[in-house]
């Protein structure tokens, strides 16, 4: 990208695949990072309901998460089975991109690949769930 820039403003000709693969590198970037946003849970989430739950019975509050996950990682099957269907898709086409003349179905495996890490992101955050809620069960019932 740097490089696209001085070529631009300073010998006012630009490049073409630079930027092209800059922009894919970015997609990249994006779906694979993803993942660890979920990993350090750093994703948006809305915590309102867990809070208001979790001044009843802390219970409550490990449910609400738990149904949230499944949602989520509902959501994250979905994207897996039709991420892989595109670039099934694209590799079919035999598609290269416009510069750089780089197969099309190498760009799009970052949509699969950041989708199955975040799905072993929130695999491991259920799990981890499911252990604290028999913990905490365990706790209640010794009291």
């Amino acid at each position: 990208m740097l490089i696209q820039v001085i070529m631009r403003y300073v010998f006012d000709n630009s490049l073409t695949w630079s930027e092209e693969l800059s922009r894919y590198a970015f997609v990249w970037f994006v779906y694979t990072s993803a993942s660890y946003a979920v990993r350090y849970q750093r994703h948006v989430k809305f915590n309102f309901l867990v809070n208001i739950a979790n001044k009843i019975t802390p219970l409550a509050a490990l449910l609400i998460q738990f149904i949230a996950l499944l949602f989520w990682i509902g959501f994250l099957i979905f994207l897996d089975i039709y991420s892989i269907k595109l670039v099934m898709d694209q590799y079919n086409t035999q598609q290269l991109s416009p510069a750089n003349q780089i197969p099309m179905y190498l760009i799009y495996i970052g949509l699969p690949l950041g989708s199955f890490m975040m799905t072993f992101r929130v695999s491991q955050h259920i799990y981890r769930l499911i252990i604290d809620v028999k913990k905490h069960v365990l706790k209640t019932r010794m009291n």
